[in-house]
C-alpha cells in the first residue's frame, strides 16, 4: 500500500492543513507529469474520514472488524432511523396518491417532514465539525500507541457514521423535494 502521507511529504498525522496541503500538492504536480498516485493521495488526504482510515490502516488497525455505533451517537442515530422511516413512509403514501386531493392532503406532512431533515441536516454537520475540529487538536505521532489507536478508531468510527448520515439525509431531501 502506499503511503500517501510519504508521497506528498506529510508527517503521518490525523489532521493536515487544508492549505498547505494543496499548495504541496500543486507544487508536486507541476514537476510531474499527469499521476495518478499523485491524485488519489491528495483526494485522500483532504478527506478527513479518507485520511484517517488511511492513517489506521498505515498503523495496522483493524478495521474490518464489526464495531458498535459509537456511544456519543447511539441516541441521535436511533431518532435519526425514525425520521429517515417517516420520510420513506410518505414517499410511499405519495407514490400510492393517486388524486390530486391525495395529494394535497400529503403536502402539510411533507413541510413537517422537510423542516425535521433541514434541522437533522444541521445537527450532522455541527457535530461534524465539531469532531473535524477536534482532529486538529490529536497531536499523535507515528507510531501509534494502543491508547492513540483506540482514541482514533473512536473518531474514525463516529467521523465515519456521521458522514454516512449525512449523505442519507440529503439524499432524502431531495426525494422529498421532487416527490
Amino acid at each position: 500500500m502506499t503511503d500517501y502521507f510519504a508521497l506528498l511529504g506529510e508527517a503521518r498525522r490525523p489532521w493536515l492543513d487544508p492549505e498547505k496541503l494543496k499548495e504541496k500538492y500543486f507544487a508536486l504536480a507541476r514537476e510531474r507529469p499527469a499521476d495518478a498516485e499523485l491524485n488519489e493521495a491528495f483526494r485522500v488526504l483532504s478527506d478527513p474520514k479518507l485520511r484517517l482510515h488511511h492513517l489506521l490502516v498505515l498503523e495496522g488497525a483493524d478495521l474490518s472488524a464489526g464495531r458498535d455505533v459509537p456511544a456519543a451517537l447511539a441516541e441521535f442515530f436511533w431518532n435519526m432511523g425514525t425520521l429517515l422511516r417517516d420520510v420513506d413512509r410518505w414517499l410511499l403514501k405519495q407514490t400510492d396518491a393517486t388524486g390530486a386531493l391525495a395529494r394535497a392532503l400529503l403536502s402539510g406532512e411533507r413541510s413537517k417532514l422537510e423542516r425535521k431533515l433541514e434541522e437533522l441536516g444541521s445537527e450532522l454537520a455541527r457535530r461534524y465539525e465539531a469532531e473535524v475540529t477536534e482532529l486538529r487538536d490529536v497531536n499523535f505521532s507515528s507510531p501509534l500507541s494502543p491508547n492513540e489507536l483506540s482514541r482514533l478508531i473512536r473518531q474514525y468510527d463516529v467521523i465515519s457514521y456521521l458522514t454516512r448520515l449525512r449523505e442519507q439525509v440529503a439524499e432524502k431531501r431531495f426525494r422529498l423535494k421532487t416527490a
